[in-house]
């Protein structure tokens, strides 16, 4: 008796015995799919057959404490028929009254609980699709690339509702196969990540470990298996829409053409069909995209174009298919290098490029926008591991309309376009290595084509545009060690443009390349060249893993590189190379979550090996325990010599200056949070900055969120440029007269946005910006000589300078009048008001109806003088533009 009670003890211990928590037991994980005989009725209720069987647990917390159980339980079971994958899942939660549900429009973050699941039906390593939905019902999609990177535009047409109850939270979701993309098979093993968001304690849980410190998520996601005898489906979906509106334009009342209001009326197609099991084709007949926000107002003092990002539904969805020159590294980090883009979705629909000089405004009738007469692209897999994507779109002829001698003429102001791309990608060993390539096309019809209407010659449109653009480009990446500690990316790529002789002398000219600069002898102005070739490149090696981190790349653009008839190329003639290490702090303190630093070396030639940038650079971010994070850069950038200062002129010295930025976030899980900045900066010649911008968002109840963001920024460029002047007796600067001032910028602006779902399903979303930018120019000068800051003040040394009306007098020698000019006041005041207001209804899940008001006020009245209430009264008793627009669109799928 007594040796069976020592056994009876010693058995108890061991069987009380708990084995310490291992996360790392957690990486490779497992789930098995269960058959179900009927689709399941997704309403939240957990009461169908599937919910008797095993759940899968234990998920593993990612923050706030890596690597820890999670602090609440969840239950999860996967279960699919012929037609879908259906999930469902028990979020059990001790304190149920802090469970955070907010309403709002569909893919919206809207800082609440969260249950996700990420499905890789590829089975790659690298994408995924993500299905998110919050405890009241809000849904959120997206897509994963690049391991880890995610893309929010894609919209996919899938079920899910929630419940909350006593014991937490309750979801479910049906996810057609006709969302996802897999081949064939008798039975499939997928990637799965299933994820859950904790919004009071902003705790991530997910099903598979991750440690901070290693990079990547879809390599790193659970095994989902046991899924036999499905097939892909035949995938085939329409969208009609017919669209109508009104427009209030005062601002155009005395216009001979529209008298102040215009209405419209139209109809167009979106449709989408498969291809076998993994390609999808997407078309739009006559598009419209009347619902997209308004783009922000600027000014822009450079001598580049202002960059705007894409909003139209067509060219967002999918568009990580087309990411070129940047897979592989998680880290592609930028120093003083603009990478040139070889698509640029904006360039196709673009304002007419065509210049009308000869007739008066009021007289003038000429389309904002050119219009797409059709566009498809392609985009999915072939085999296992080749992505390919595919896009083609033809753009109007477009004609302005102006009164001449009592007659309307009609000219051409954008011709026949047709854009083309093809992107493909091969990964290899379960995505260690890849090898992509790039290839686009634009083909602009100047002189018309039989096909589209009578030719016609149009001398205006021929000196102004390209005939024909061809861009190439490969890009790749290649993992190194054991565990992919290190990886090495890179693209290398080549352009070419045709088109007449004084089209492409002025290419040469423009912004991009300036080849007239006189003391630049890499590059020579050819006037009787008929094409311009150039080619551009960037190595970008990259630690992925470990507390510490580097980032080393080298990036160059030959002078003849373009890419601007379908991309996008800022600047070349450069040759850049930067150098960063860094380390991160990952274990948590008692006051810190988690903290950074970085510091960067970074430097540029041009292609004659003239040194143009010299930054010695630093940043570090701090996150706290209580969700607030403060973040600092700042550095010091070299004296150099800018090659783009005098815009086609010789170099002169941009001097050298610190600058320094600091910004600071609150907890966004409350209801209030908000974020602040300073940034400024000082030049030793006197040149200055100081930026400053607050953000406060407010959630008010489960529904209303509103955000206000006012920004301030005032500046003084001694050396603003103002314009050239021939004097051929001028040969210190080469025959010619660089005109430059001290400028005073000001500028006062504010983002306001509100978003009041009813449902879900029925949104209302607003944007207003009001921008205030005011230049004052003064103390007009001349640069003396080259690669130097020695200039002629206007009125010295017996130069003059009279003020006019609109105009200067001056007379740089103070001699004869033969070597005078004037220069226009370019003092200016340009105020703006752009907002809008949409209101959105899913009648059903993938049709719509979009109810939708835009306006345009504008004034430039005190040119020069900043009076912020004046400025702002001036600006909302101006007249002001109003669109009404209404969109209705019917889906049909299988």
């Amino acid at each position: 008796m007594k040796n069976l009670l020592v056994l009876l003890s010693i058995a108890s211990i061991l069987l009380a015995y708990d084995e310490p928590f291992d996360p790392n037991n957690y990486k490779q994980r497992e789930i098995r799919a269960t058959r179900i005989s009927k689709p399941l009725r997704v309403d939240g209720i957990l009461d169908e057959a599937l919910y008797q069987t095993q759940s899968v647990s234990d998920f593993i917390q990612y923050e706030p404490f890596n690597g820890a159980k999670a602090s609440q339980k969840t239950d999860l079971w996967i279960g699919y028929d012929n037609d879908a994958i259906y999930v469902g899942a028990r979020l059990w939660d001790t304190d149920p009254d802090s469970i955070v549900g907010r309403i709002g429009r569909r893919d919206a973050f809207l800082n609440a609980d969260i249950f996700e699941v990420i499905i890789d039906s590829y089975h790659d390593k690298r994408s995924g699709f993500s299905f998110q939905i919050n405890p009241a019902g809000s849904m959120r999609d997206e897509v994963y690339f690049n391991d880890s990177w995610t893309d929010d535009s894609w919209d996919g047409i899938w079920e899910g509702k929630t419940r909350i109850d006593e014991k937490g939270w309750t979801a479910e979701m049906r996810i057609p196969y006709s969302q996802l993309r897999f081949s064939d098979k008798e039975e499939y093993t997928w990637g799965i990540l299933p994820t859950r968001y904790i919004q009071r304690a902003g705790e991530w849980d997910y099903f598979a470990y991750f440690a901070l410190n290693e990079s990547g998520v879809m390599s790193r996601a659970a095994e989902l298996t046991n899924i036999q005898s499905i097939h892909p489906p035949k995938r085939r979906e329409y969208l009609p829409y017919f669209t109508s509106g009104a427009s209030q334009l005062p601002t155009l009342a005395d216009n001979v053409f529209i008298e102040g209001h215009d209405t419209n009326f139209d109809l167009g197609l979106d449709t989408k069909f498969g291809i076998g099991a993994n390609l999808t084709v997407d078309a739009t007949i006559n598009p419209d995209f009347g619902q997209v926000e308004a783009d922000p107002s600027s000014i822009n003092l450079s001598d580049h174009e202002t960059y705007y990002s894409e909003k139209r539904p067509f060219f967002l969805e999918g568009r990580s298919i087309f990411n070129f020159g940047n897979s592989g590294p998680t880290s592609n980090m930028s120093i003083n290098f603009s990478t040139p883009q070889f698509f640029y979705s904006r360039r196709i629909g673009r304002p007419p490029q065509g210049r009308i000089y000869q007739a008066h405004p009021d007289s003038l009738d000429k389309s904002s926008n050119t219009r797409i007469l059709g566009a498809a692209k392609i985009s999915g897999k072939v085999g296992d591991d080749w992505s390919v994507g595919g896009l083609a779109a033809l753009t109007n002829r477009e004609y302005a309309h102006y009164y001449q001698d009592g007659k309307i003429v009609d000219e051409q102001v954008e011709p026949y376009t047709s854009y083309n791309l093809l992107r493909s990608m091969k990964e290899m060993k379960d995505g260690r290595y890849g090898l992509g390539f790039i290839g686009t096309y634009t083909k602009r019809f100047i002189n018309g084509v039989e096909l589209f209407g009578p030719m016609d010659e149009d001398h205006n449109i021929e000196n102004l545009l390209s005939d024909e653009a061809v861009g190439i480009g490969v890009d790749g990446w290649a993992f190194f060690g054991k565990n992919r500690d290190w990886v090495l990316g890179g693209w290398g790529g080549f352009s070419n443009v045709r088109g007449s002789e004084s089209r492409i002398f002025s290419l040469q000219q423009n912004s991009s390349h300036y080849y007239q600069r006189p003391d630049a002898e890499h590059v020579n102005l050819d006037t009787s060249a008929h094409s311009l070739s150039g080619y551009a490149g960037r190595l970008n090696l990259n630690k992925e893993k470990g507390n510490v981190s580097f980032n080393a790349a080298l990036g160059w653009i030959s002078p003849g590189f373009e890419t601007n008839d379908m991309g996008l190329t800022f600047t070349t003639d450069v040759i850049n190379k930067h150098v960063c290490v860094g380390y991160r702090w990952l274990e948590r303190g008692k006051y810190i979550h988690s903290a950074r630093a970085d510091v960067a070396y970074a430097t540029s030639h041009d292609f004659g090996m003239v040194k143009t940038a010299d930054v010695l650079y630093g940043m570090a971010y701090i996150k706290f325990i209580n969700f607030w994070s403060i973040s600092f850069d700042g550095g010091y950038s070299g004296e150099v010599l800018n090659k783009a200062a005098l815009r086609g002129g010789p170099r002169v010295i941009e001097v050298a200056g610190p600058f320094f930025g600091v910004s600071l976030n609150s907890d966004y899980r409350k209801d209030v949070s908000m974020y602040a900045s300073i940034n400024t900066g000082a030049e030793t010649d006197g040149g200055r900055s100081l930026g400053s911008s607050f953000e406060v968002s407010a959630k008010i109840g489960n529904r209303i969120n509103i955000s206000v963001g006012p920004s301030f920024y005032s500046s003084t460029d001694m050396n603003q440029y103002i314009r050239s002047v021939v004097d051929l007796n001028n040969t210190a600067m080469y025959g010619k007269r660089y005109v430059v001032s001290q400028l005073d910028y000001t500028e006062a602006a504010a983002e306001i946005r509100i978003e009041y779902p009813i449902t879900p399903r029925f949104t209302m979303q607003g944007y207003f910006q009001p921008f205030i930018g005011v230049g004052k120019y003064s103390g007009f000068k001349e640069y003396a000589a080259p690669e130097s800051n020695d200039f002629l003040m206007y009125g010295e040394d017996g130069s003059t300078i009279e003020k006019n009306d609109y105009y200067y007098s001056v007379d740089p020698t103070g001699g004869t009048d033969e070597d005078a000019f004037i220069i226009y006041d370019p003092d200016f005041n340009q105020k703006s008001l752009v907002g809008t207001l949409v209101l959105r209804w899913e009648f059903m899940p993938g049709s719509s109806m979009f109810l939708v008001w835009t306006h345009n006020g504008a004034n430039y009245d005190h040119p020069g003088k900043f009076d912020l209430a004046e400025d702002l009264s001036a600006l909302l008793s101006e007249q002001a533009d109003d669109v009404f627009a209404l969109k209705v669109s019917y889906w049909f799928g299988q």
